[in-house]
């Protein structure tokens, strides 16, 4: 099937299959804004190397012209056309198109916090990445959704170490693994919840990062307590957290 898929994308004129693999990158459904931005193309050129597509039935078209919505026949159209790309130019298109929509949708960024991120993690520009991430994570946590927010985390996690280990990175550093911790502790997760905060515990403590070392005592009491059973650990990892968070008078510190 994908032999049959690229053979009719190769007989496409270059400009028309070019115009596909950029959609391709997008999702399998683009608008009309988005891909003019993104390729570059006269409004002209645009519809005219649409229409073939169109007239090929590798797109249909929903909406009304200009805010027409342009949809992959198949899934698997769209997959085998992705994957015919280059890995370089991948990379190039996701961070075009990641910068596309922010700039696009600057007033209303607050959707698209989720796409953001697979783009900008699929272009490797983790800095960019890592933030869209923890914006995506704390969307989900106030919409209820602790999983989501968890793997929003995780992936802001692995984008952080990706990154040169300056101090500003490893203060998100911190961040982002205390809050990933304390997610798992609320789902009673303690065993993952400390394996998660684990290798920054050091690292707080050297930066003296005095609100997150509160909430990592709250992590490791909960594991010494509901883990361990030891506790008289865990009632003096609780009390550490309390006389940091009175200190800082830090709201979160105290509900914990």
């Amino acid at each position: 099937i994908q032999d049959v898929i690229m053979a009719r994308v190769d007989t496409l004129p270059e400009n028309a299959k070019e115009l596909l693999q950029t959609g391709s990158v997008i999702e399998r459904e683009f608008n009309h804004a988005l891909i003019m931005q993104v390729s570059g193309l006269s409004e002209q050129q645009l519809l005219s190397q649409l229409s073939v597509l169109k007239e090929a039935e590798l797109l249909f078209e929903r909406g009304i012209y200009p805010e027409s919505t342009y949809i992959f026949k198949h899934a698997l159209t769209r997959e085998v056309v992705y994957n015919s790309i280059l890995a370089r130019w991948q990379k190039e298109l996701h961070n075009k198109i990641g910068l596309t929509i922010e700039q696009l949708y600057k007033n209303n960024l607050h959707d698209h916090y989720g796409v953001l991120a697979e783009h900008f993690i699929n272009s490797e520009n983790y800095g960019k990445a890592a933030k869209f991430c923890r914006l995506a994570g704390k969307k989900a946590e106030k919409a209820g959704s602790l999983n989501d927010a968890i793997t929003c985390g995780e992936k802001q996690v692995a984008c952080l170490e990706k990154l040169p280990q300056t101090e500003s990175v490893e203060i998100n550093l911190i961040d982002a693994r205390s809050i990933l911790g304390l997610y798992s502790a609320q789902l009673g997760n303690f065993d993952n919840a400390k394996e998660v905060i684990d290798p920054i515990v050091d690292l707080a403590t050297k930066r003296n990062y005095k609100k997150r070392i509160s909430h990592l005592y709250t992590i490791i009491g909960g594991y010494a307590g509901f883990v361990e059973e030891n506790y008289s650990k865990a009632f003096e990892h609780f009390e550490n957290s309390l006389t940091i968070g009175k200190e800082l008078n830090d709201t979160l510190s105290l509900l914990l």
